[in-house]
């Protein structure tokens, strides 16, 4: 299943402006990488982390959000709690992960997909804002779903990384609501990777998942962060990719997006494109494992920089080399 990411090269991540991959433009914060290092200088990489519980990291997170604690269940990364989850209707184009019993489209419209819960299915999984297309789910259609009683499993790993608001308050209300996040993307932590569930299937799915999913520096960094660290920063993050967005144009087909990235669409198929696009440097997310999606389409992460990649795409749509 092919996923955005850097190849690794004799144990060593390549160098290239990465733009397949959807993290916070702003990257890891001080305070994250400050208490990284800390964990390192005491060795604690030597110790085995609690098996179970994650006491300290539920409180973090309850806090941050203003929630339950009860509610919360950690895993290593959003991946892993979303491969705990029953097989469900799916709208496309969505997350490839997911586990599939049934597959409805979105409509899609000039410059955006719109997608509609399918209220006679009693188990549906999306992603919230919509990987990879940018969109989002109506709370209207959220609310109407859940008051008929269906089972949503809402993965919101963008939802930080986006100008709208999260649902979370909905799971405390609903039963029938599981949402799914992580600090994965949010703080810039590919490699330390922590998910977790709001819900109250939250216990049941820990029931699921394998011990010692945790590992000792992740518990290490969020037993000692503070709820308002993460919050200042997220806070931040937003106001960053509202202005991200506003300021987002391009000389492709693209789709109005209320996250950190946006789907594109390009003269030619983009996996030719990429083959090209690496010897400059530069690589984006190609529509592979993406039901719904034309070859035609990629996916941009945003960022201060972007603009510069779509000037070095079309510098390279334009070389008479390209078309030799």
């Amino acid at each position: 299943m092919k996923h955005g990411g850097v190849k690794w090269i004799k144990g060593k991540p390549e160098v290239i402006n990465d733009f397949s991959v959807n993290l916070n433009p702003l990257g890891t914060p001080d305070f994250v990488k400050e208490l990284i290092s800390e964990a390192v200088k005491r060795e604690i990489y030597t110790y085995y982390p609690p098996s179970e519980s994650y006491k300290e990291i539920k409180e973090l997170i309850a806090e941050v959000y203003d929630l339950c604690p009860e509610l919360v269940g950690v895993f290593n990364g959003a991946s892993e709690a979303i491969s705990l989850l029953p097989p469900c209707s799916v709208i496309e184009p969505n997350f490839s992960e997911y586990k599939r019993s049934k597959s409805y489209f979105a409509r899609e419209l000039n410059d955006t997909f719109e997608y509609t819960l399918p209220l006679s299915e009693s188990c549906v999984i999306t992603s919230n804002p919509v990987n990879p297309t940018g969109s989002f789910i109506k709370d209207s259609d959220i609310a109407k779903f859940l008051e008929r009683g269906g089972k949503l499993y809402l993965d919101e790993s963008f939802i930080d990384l986006s100008i709208l608001s999260n649902n979370f308050k909905l799971a405390e209300e609903f039963e029938n609501l599981t949402i799914i996040s992580s600090f994965t993307k949010s703080l810039a932590i590919p490699g330390l990777r922590l998910g977790f569930t709001i819900g109250h299937s939250s216990k049941n799915l820990e029931r699921l998942a394998p011990p010692w999913r945790i590992n000792s520096i992740v518990y290490y960094v969020f037993s000692h962060v503070t709820a308002k660290e993460i919050r200042s920063f997220l806070s931040k993050t937003r106001y960053h990719i509202a202005e991200l967005l506003n300021s987002f144009s391009s000389p492709f087909k693209w789709y109005k997006s209320v996250t950190n990235f946006v789907l594109l669409e390009f003269p030619v198929e983009t996996s030719i494109l990429n083959s090209v696009l690496r010897s400059y440097g530069y690589q984006i997310r190609e529509p592979e494992g993406f039901m719904g999606l034309r070859k035609t389409h990629g996916r941009v992460a945003l960022s201060k920089n972007t603009s510069e990649l779509l000037r070095v795409i079309s510098h390279v749509l334009n070389s008479e080399k390209f078309y030799k």
